[in-house]
């Protein structure tokens, strides 16, 4: 059986969890959705996939080196809900009894440690999979990283993207310098939308050779906003770009899934509540 890595963008599935199920308390009243939620999708991997090495990607407090080049980086983002921060340390507590290093680097996201490891598993020839809902990440895909979006239940490995988009993976970079993410508030070139940021980098391959010929891009308003705004789709493209250089204390064999602590994680269930996990842990030992 080959060697499989799976990393998971840990505050995204925890969001999703966190959306997806609503209500749900602890015995003694703290709420426990999102960790629940997460827990469920990270023993469905455990036990369907069987990965040999895991890690968990989650951002940092603090402005990140992209807020420090454009303050209005994500500056549209709603705070974190008060009661899903109260979940995140109960959340690690099930990460570390399942012996999945944890990594959270100050001044850079979860995106970038993803695309550092991943890059690192992938020069190893082991295939990796991103477990993300975010659309940036497609970015990184290659011949050994593909992405599996839980909420889509959908896999984008190099030949969906080549398929899809008609264009190499690593080129999505200069196809949201030109049309933005409104999500993370990158601005792009106005005007200039996904669908017209795809045609563009399929025919001119990269966003310079765009800003390069754009008196021979269709449209006369779309020319004009190319020129005009040439540096934001520059800065945006930055923006856009996952660094994959992160400096981390990372080691393959530290991240071998070899340590799970049973004892722990039926604590834990207990005090959680969940029991059902409690019993499929009592019938698998």
């Amino acid at each position: 059986m080959p060697k499989k890595f799976f990393i998971i963008d840990g505050h995204s599935q925890l969001y999703q969890a966190y959306y997806a199920i609503s209500g749900l308390t602890t015995p003694s009243g703290q709420p426990i959705n999102a960790v629940y939620g997460f827990t469920r999708m990270l023993r469905k991997i455990l036990k369907e996939d069987r990965p040999c090495y895991m890690a968990i990607a989650f951002d940092s407090n603090g402005p990140t080196f992209r807020h420090l080049e454009y303050k209005e980086y994500k500056e549209h983002r709603k705070p974190t809900p008060d009661d899903l921060v109260s979940q995140i340390p109960l959340m690690f507590d099930v990460i570390k009894a399942y012996g999945i290093p944890l990594f959270a680097i100050q001044g850079f996201e979860a995106d970038d440690i993803i695309g550092t490891i991943s890059k690192k598993v992938s020069m190893e020839n082991i295939e990796c999979t991103i477990i993300t809902t975010d659309k940036d990440m497609d970015q990184l895909v290659d011949k050994y990283i593909k992405i599996f979006n839980p909420r889509k239940k959908q896999i984008r490995n190099i030949d969906r993207i080549r398929n899809e988009m008609g264009i190499e993976p690593k080129s999505f970079i200069d196809v949201l310098a030109l049309s933005g993410d409104s999500s993370d508030n990158i601005p792009g070139v106005p005007g200039i939308g996904i669908k017209t940021a795809l045609e563009l980098i399929r025919e001119w391959k990269s966003l310079e050779n765009v800003l390069s010929n754009t008196d021979k891009v269709k449209g006369k308003k779309r020319q004009e906003n190319l020129l005009k705004y040439a540096e934001s789709a520059r800065l945006s493209m930055r923006l856009a770009t996952i660094n994959t250089e992160v400096p981390l204390d990372y080691n393959l064999e530290g991240c071998r899934l070899t340590n799970v602590n049973n004892n722990k994680l039926n604590e834990l269930f207990t005090a959680y509540g969940f029991n059902s996990f409690l019993a499929e842990n009592h019938d698998n030992n």
